[in-house]
């Protein structure tokens, strides 16, 4: 179950931004990063979105790389600004 991060508030299926959530999956697969999920969020209590970046581990890979791949991906998404828009990273 995810949350909005403004205002705490449970989301539903139903404010998952499907054509969004497909654009950035397209954007992902055409640049071949894997390991991780872009899922699109609007949330109707306050207006603001959320961007999901489910991050899982691939195949083979150690937990050291791992940590250090969420390290290097969480310093990349704090670059990232938007108006009423928050990215989050979630392991998966």
């Amino acid at each position: 179950m995810r949350e909005c991060s403004h205002c705490h508030k449970p989301l539903s299926p139903q404010e998952l931004a499907r054509e969004e959530s497909a654009g950035m999956e397209a954007e992902r697969k055409a640049l071949g990063l894997q390991g991780v999920r872009f899922l699109y969020y609007n949330c109707t209590g306050c207006g603001y979105a959320d961007i999901f970046v489910d991050i899982h581990p691939l195949e083979g890979e150690t937990h050291d790389a791992f940590r250090q791949r969420r390290r290097e991906l969480e310093t990349t998404v704090r670059q990232l600004h938007a108006d009423r828009v928050e990215v989050v990273v979630t392991e998966k």
